[in-house]
């Protein structure tokens, strides 16, 4: 017999030891969940936000993120939840990015397996009428134990511009949207031991006239998009990645994979990207055939393989004549 198991002088199989054992696991985390809970009570919500706010902005500092806000709020009642009022992140490329709010909530039943849980949401106004304000939203919801991390971040019509996504993937001007969801289970510092997906949509793309790299590139247009891909031993693995059609003024398709490096910057590229324009920008960049003639496909497409880093990718053309 177990020592999980007795029995009794009826014969009846009893379990009344573990059932102790847990009933005391139970109290012991409502004890220090009520003395938590009254220690906050005591403090001034003045001091709960400014201790709040320095957790929250210790974890955005490794990234070079400066966050500050219109106001604070925090409430017991609500699971003891932390609210910013019109708060804005400084990145590191001294942009902004303007929402209008984000709220922290803690995950207490994470404790009872050993790790920290939390959910984030952010709120940015997408589009404000004198009748109505639609926002884009992103939710994100994780546990984690030191490097170990557990987190899913669902979008919903982020618009690519106001939160910098543009910017910061190649110093891009415009806007457009983008939703689906994003999940990532593994060490941070043990980036082969990363699994996950994204599985994300994006729509109206827009492109504004500007110089990029030397090229004055014309106003571009992408109806739709698509990007699946697989996070796997600390690769992402491109399955389907398609932006525009036939019909848009830019098209793009990758395939191959990005080795992820903590510092994301330096993510190793083995990529293969097939790009097309429509006839309204090839008449717009007459020198396209002249700069990128040498990867260049029979049916007008452009074809590259792409190799270096996140941040200075290397392009060899590889066209299939």
């Amino acid at each position: 017999m177990s020592t999980e198991e007795s029995i009794s002088s009826t014969g009846i199989v009893s379990t009344r030891q573990p059932a102790s054992f847990f009933k005391k696991i139970m109290l012991t985390f409502l004890f220090f969940s009520l003395l938590f809970f009254f220690t906050l009570t005591k403090l001034s919500q003045t001091k709960i936000t400014a201790l709040v706010q320095g957790y929250v902005q210790s974890a955005l500092d490794p990234y070079g993120i400066y966050i500050s806000d219109h106001g604070r709020e925090f409430s017991i009642w609500k699971g003891f939840e932390y609210r910013l009022i019109q708060p804005t992140l400084e990145l590191p490329d001294q942009s902004r990015v303007e929402l209008e709010e984000m709220v922290v909530s803690p995950k207490f039943t994470s404790l009872l397996s050993g790790k920290i849980g939390a959910t984030i949401d952010f709120d940015q106004v997408l589009e404000r009428t004198p009748s109505k304000t639609t926002l884009s939203k992103i939710h994100i919801e994780g546990t984690g134990r030191g490097d170990l991390v557990d987190a899913t971040i669902n979008i919903d019509s982020l618009d690519l511009g106001k939160f910098g996504i543009l910017s910061f993937a190649g110093g891009l001007k415009g806007g457009g949207q983008i939703g689906g969801d994003i999940h990532v289970d593994g060490h941070l510092a043990d980036l082969p031991s990363l699994a996950g997906k994204v599985s994300l949509k994006l729509k109206k793309l827009h492109l504004d006239e500007q110089n990029l790299f030397g090229f004055q590139l014309p106003t571009m247009d992408v109806n739709e998009g698509t990007i699946d891909a697989a996070i796997d031993h600390g690769k992402i693995v491109m399955k389907q990645v398609q932006i525009g059609k036939s019909s848009d003024d830019l098209q793009i398709n990758l395939t191959g994979d990005i080795g992820l490096n903590r510092n994301v910057n330096s993510s190793t590229l083995n990529l293969r990207a097939i790009i097309g324009f429509s006839d309204k920008v090839k008449q717009s960049l007459s020198l396209l055939d002249s700069l990128m003639g040498s990867a260049k496909q029979d049916d007008g497409k452009y074809v590259y393989k792409l190799t270096g880093s996140f941040m200075a990718p290397f392009p060899i053309p590889d066209p299939k004549k």
